[in-house]
């Protein structure tokens, strides 16, 4: 905001008695047109900038950098056919177990992003 009209609203808004109260109502009322005129955000501006498409492209790549960070934290997965465990139990004998043939016994699998990004 102007400092000129800083200091209007400032003065207007005191309570101190005002010795002239024509001047105070034309300094209030232009103190308030500055105020609605000035309402853009620089997010807002930022958005026009660049237009729906590009903020499109922006949120894309926000995300694409999230999975990313993901994907280095955590980069695999529990394996689906041995739920994790890294074993089978036999059907006909139960107590009978062998290592899963999908992860080789270690209960995880690389994910997908990390083996096409990484190629792991």
């Amino acid at each position: 905001m102007n400092l000129v009209v800083q200091i209007a609203v400032a003065h207007t808004t005191t309570g101190a008695p005002n010795p002239h109260p024509s001047n105070a109502a034309v300094a209030g009322s232009a103190a308030g047109q500055a105020v609605e005129t000035n309402t853009s955000s620089p997010s807002a501006d930022l958005a026009s900038a660049i237009g729906p498409i590009g903020l499109l492209l922006l949120v894309a790549l926000a995300a694409f950098a999230l999975y990313l960070v993901s994907l280095s934290l955590h980069p695999n997965a529990k394996c689906n056919r041995c739920n994790g465990a890294g074993r089978h139990k036999g059907y006909v004998f139960s107590y009978a177990q062998r290592p899963c043939s999908s992860c080789k016994g270690r209960g995880v699998h690389p994910r997908i992003g990390r083996k096409v990004l990484f190629k792991t």
